[in-house]
């Protein structure tokens, strides 16, 4: 998977002032990071992930061991080279969808609120634009991750579908599913 022309690794200054570094995750490297990133996270950051983060087997199956090709995962790390902030790429086989990627982006708490989510977003989008994909699919769940839907609508998603009752959080309370989607079109070459 072509990625030099991106630049990793590269620098962004947050709202703070402080400076954090984007690169590709380093499996055998970033391991113990990874593992000290999702334990920084509130069990109901947990909750909503797609794997069971609190589990090292499965963050070694799902994360660090993934499949390059279709898995790619991007890393925020400060000063002291912790991982604070993980967005991922995840694409198809080539077929039907192929050109289609869905994303996914998690923040450690320190660091919401400086820009880093909108960051780790906007450089997922300009990876897929790197890769020559077409459409980008973000999924929030309503009511626990409005501000990731406000940052996604103004990098040009926009609401594809709601479904209802689509997840429960941890006292059984229901929340509806958005499927945001932004499309690639061409000419987004510096994005």
């Amino acid at each position: 998977m072509e990625t030099s022309k991106h630049g990793y690794p590269r620098p962004l200054i947050l709202k703070n002032g402080e400076e954090v570094w984007l690169r590709l995750l380093d499996p055998v490297e970033d391991e113990q990071r990874i593992f000290e990133f999702y334990e920084q996270l509130s069990e109901d950051d947990r909750w909503y992930l797609w794997h069971d983060v609190s589990d090292e087997k499965v963050i070694r199956e799902c994360i660090l061991n993934c499949d390059h090709r279709l898995v790619l995962p991007v890393v925020a790390l400060n000063e002291k080279e912790d991982i604070v902030g993980k967005g991922t790429i995840y694409r198809h086989f080539p077929g039907a969808r192929g050109h289609i990627t869905r994303v996914r982006v998690v923040v450690a708490p320190p660091y919401r609120n400086q820009r880093l989510g909108t960051y780790l977003l906007m450089d997922l989008i300009q990876l897929s634009v790197n890769l020559g994909l077409k459409m980008i699919v973000a999924e929030f769940i309503k009511g626990a991750e409005d501000s990731a839907i406000r940052a996604a609508r103004k990098l040009d998603f926009f609401e594809q579908a709601a479904i209802p009752d689509y997840a429960k959080d941890r006292r059984g309370n229901n929340y509806d599913l958005a499927i945001m989607v932004k499309r690639i079109h061409s000419g987004y070459d510096d994005f």
